[in-house]
């Protein structure tokens, strides 16, 4: 069964990204939508009228997730927000990274069936800090490929113990004029590819045992992690701002949608404050 179809679709997509900016679940998200005017305003919902309840919400996003559609929405964002030049295609860069996101169930409890709550579709993500102590967590990872401005244009959701380097490709452009990524997708593959593509390669090199980098691949790191920490920003508000540190839901098709929503939302946004700060450029030839 769809979403309440008395609810139009535009309504409950702005509700769902008033969820994702203001760290709403789908209980709270319903009371803020009845008592809050500039809620409804947003949501086009009219004084005194009734609001989409929590199961309503939750089947809506479920809809998405059975058709892959925030993709097809995050797409069509980015569309607009290039035809008013918020976001520049030509020349650009691409940074692909990764991050890990605890499961919403990543403990060892049962239920009252005595069967596992940890989320079985989820996986342990194993990484060194910055000091070198591993760390783990049982949860998924989140992959996305940026611009030099931070807005997303791929993204993807895998368990936390698949490699970031298996998403390469997913986040490729394809028209980037440069790659940027950290030493985890370093590669001769990599190389091989983005040479093929006429890509240039900024992706920082790893050393290996018995055959260390050498200081001119030490600086040249250096020099990649100023742009390539650019990737790390959309991760940042996902996680303090959005309340994304751990996930909301079971499963990885329900959390790709989830964070899928979250990438439009954090477009959205920072397309919103390009146009505060900026205006829309006149890009048309003059005299």
């Amino acid at each position: 069964m769809g979403p309440d179809p008395s609810y139009p679709l535009l309504t409950l997509l702005r509700a769902s990204l008033l969820g994702i900016w203001y760290r709403l679940s789908d209980v709270e998200l319903a009371q803020t939508l009845f008592r809050d005017l500039l809620f409804r305003k947003f949501c086009h919902l009219e004084l005194g009228s009734d609001v989409p309840d929590a199961t309503t919400i939750g089947r809506f996003r479920q809809q998405l997730a059975e058709h892959d559609l925030w993709d097809v929405l995050l797409g069509e964002v980015n569309h607009q927000l290039e035809a008013k030049h918020i976001i520049m295609t030509q020349g650009r860069i691409n940074i692909i990274d990764a991050t890990p996101v605890e499961a919403a169930q990543s403990g060892r409890g049962k239920d009252t069936n005595d069967e596992p709550t940890r989320d079985p579709e989820a996986g342990w993500h194993v990484k060194a800090d910055s000091r070198g102590n591993m760390k783990s967590t049982y949860g998924y990872s989140i992959h996305t490929g940026v611009d030099e401005d931070g807005f997303i244009h791929r993204q993807t959701v895998t368990p936390g113990n698949a490699h970031d380097s298996t998403e390469r490709d997913t986040l490729l452009l394809g028209d980037e004029v440069a790659l940027y990524a950290d030493a985890a997708y370093s590669s001769q593959a990599t190389r091989d590819k983005l040479d093929r593509f006429g890509i240039n390669d900024q992706v920082q090199r790893k050393g290996y045992r018995g055959r260390p980098l050498s200081d001119d691949d030490k600086l040249r790191n250096d020099e990649i992690s100023v742009i390539r920490s650019g990737g790390e920003r959309p991760f940042a508000t996902y996680k303090s701002r959005y309340g994304l540190s751990r996930t909301r839901l079971m499963g990885l098709a329900k959390n790709l949608t989830l964070f899928g929503l979250a990438a439009i939302a954090h477009n959205i946004a920072k397309g919103s404050k390009f146009l505060k700060l900026y205006g829309i450029p006149n890009l048309e030839p003059t005299g």
